[in-house]
């Protein structure tokens, strides 16, 4: 006959009892007989494998972590998620003193640890693989995804401000560690850098190209790190662009000279193309012979130059109709001659023509000339100083001009200080207010030559 024990027989070994119950292993007490002294171990029954141990993991919000004891301390452990493994590391953190703190206390502030680290919050795995991929990681995978798709010329500038600014400075910090504190004092450095021109001169970083570069590092990190950034940039002084008159702009093309006739009626013709159509000087440079309508002075514009290869225009309303006048006309005519296809301007290998060269011509010509100093874009802005003052209207202006939005005519709009003074004149709003200051009476007094006279006299 089976002889009977305690539950306490059960547990001598000195395992404890509660945890030995609540792990599954361990039916609750009953009047069930236990074990004879002489069977072994492992005839006994494994527990039920289905059975229910406190709640299933998909119902679970997220750990809590165990609270155990280490010596006289109160321990917490608890796992944490490594990037780019799917073994998770396990932790423990020491919780405080078992003869001061109680074991809820400890669970509490193991919980308090486990909400500040943000282990249970929906977004801790992206910011775990995001807190090890680094700054020059990123950039690299947005230079091959995104900035590839730019034009060529952005591509050029954004591909410059990182590889010369962002990456010596954060290649090697983890994107999540880009905070505001930590850009504004990049934006402070920034405005301290000195670099050397060509002819060897040392100036300081313009306050206008720091912005572009942390441009480039807004669209790098992405917009949930920046978006609460409250940097503050340096103040852009208004310089206003330089433009050409329309005086200016004949001398420019009357003094244009090439090594013979032909190519001085080129390079006649290519300021002139400039200064009489506005267009941007990649569109001037990747204009073909059909893209000219000379018997309806029209110019069709399909296409840029960008260091001597063709791309699109800048922007969708680049693709426009430019109207000529008769002039113009005329010079583009004489100047193709017989020719009915091909480039309008073009080197002698027949490629197209490069701005640097272009504008190199232009200096060589304003230093002939006396004038101040412009680049090629100084012909668009006198275009529409020009259309502005003959009152044309702003919907055929932008048209011609090829602007996204009306506003940008403003920008470009430049007014002499005659011109000014001239509409003020010519308002004439005050012609008829009498004058305020009354006319100056002459006292009467005898004049000096009387007074000499009668001295002689006497």
């Amino acid at each position: 006959m089976a002889a009977k024990c305690s539950f306490q027989e059960i547990t001598r070994s000195g395992v404890d009892e509660l945890s030995v119950r609540d792990s599954g292993f361990l039916p609750e007490p009953s009047n069930s007989a236990c074990l004879p002294s002489g069977r072994q171990a492992s005839s006994v029954s494994n527990g039920t494998p289905d059975r229910k141990r406190g709640k299933s993991m998909s119902r679970r919000s997220g750990q809590a972590g165990t609270v155990v004891k280490k010596g006289k301390m109160w321990c917490g452990r608890y796992r944490e998620d490594v990037s780019g493994q799917d073994q998770r590391r396990h932790l423990c953190v020491p919780l405080g003193p078992i003869k001061t703190m109680t074991k809820a206390e400890a669970k509490r502030k193991l919980r308090s640890i486990l909400e500040s680290r943000g282990v249970n919050a929906a977004d801790y795995l992206e910011r775990v693989n995001q807190h090890a991929r680094t700054f020059a990681q990123e950039a690299e995978w947005w230079r091959q995804n995104r900035l590839s798709l730019f034009k060529p010329s952005t591509q050029d500038k954004m591909g410059s401000h990182l590889d010369k600014y962002l990456l010596p400075r954060f290649g090697t910090l983890p994107v999540s560690s880009i905070d505001e504190r930590l850009v504004q004092q990049f934006i402070a450095d920034l405005s301290r850098t000195e670099y050397k021109t060509p002819k060897g001169a040392v100036k300081v970083l313009s306050p206008s190209t720091i912005p572009n570069i942390i441009s480039v590092l807004k669209l790098i990190v992405g917009k949930k790190i920046w978006r609460d950034w409250d940097l503050r940039l340096p103040e852009i002084p208004f310089n206003e662009q330089r433009y050409f008159t329309t005086e200016e702009m004949v001398q420019i093309i009357n003094a244009a000279k090439g090594q013979n006739a032909a190519e001085t009626l080129q390079w006649r013709t290519l300021f002139a193309s400039l200064a009489g159509t506005g267009l941007r000087c990649g569109e001037v440079f990747g204009l073909h012979v059909a893209d000219l309508d000379l018997n309806n002075r029209k110019i069709h514009v399909r296409r840029s130059v960008y260091q001597q290869n063709e791309v699109s225009v800048k922007t969708k309303k680049g693709y426009r109709v430019v109207h000529i006048e008769a002039v113009l006309a005329e010079m583009l005519r004489q100047h193709l001659g017989r020719r009915k296809s091909g480039r309008v301007f073009q080197t002698r290998n027949g490629t197209p023509f490069s701005k640097d060269n272009v504008r190199r011509k232009l200096h060589l010509i304003l230093d002939s000339l006396r004038m101040k100093r412009g680049g090629l874009h100084a012909f668009r802005h006198g275009r529409v100083s020009f259309l502005r003052k003959n009152g044309v209207a702003d919907k055929i202006i932008n048209d011609w001009i090829g602007h996204s939005t009306l506003r940008m005519a403003d920008l470009y709009t430049h007014f002499e200080d005659a011109d000014r003074q001239q509409v003020a004149n010519d308002l004439g709003a005050l012609k008829g207010i009498c004058p305020l200051v009354p006319p100056v009476i002459v006292p009467n007094v005898p004049k000096s030559s009387e007074v000499a006279g009668k001295g002689e006299a006497a």
